[in-house]
């Protein structure tokens, strides 16, 4: 069973680590533009929450139809 969805291990890796590489530039984005680390936390964890939760809701719903 782990070998057969061993390529659905490995791509939702990649995406996880693609979503996190998006939320770091993100953060360094907002932390140039508002020159407070603290809102460029909040922003760049709040991008990272939602781009997961949508990849979670989407497998989800694939998988239920």
């Amino acid at each position: 069973m782990f070998i057969d969805n061993l390529d659905k291990i490995i791509g939702l890796v990649g995406l996880i680590m693609g979503i996190e590489l998006i939320a770091i530039a993100i953060f360094t984005l907002s932390l140039a533009y508002f020159r407070s680390p603290v809102v460029a936390g909040v922003i760049g964890n709040m991008s990272s929450l939602g781009m997961t939760l949508g990849t979670i809701i989407v497998f989800v719903k694939r998988e239920m139809h």
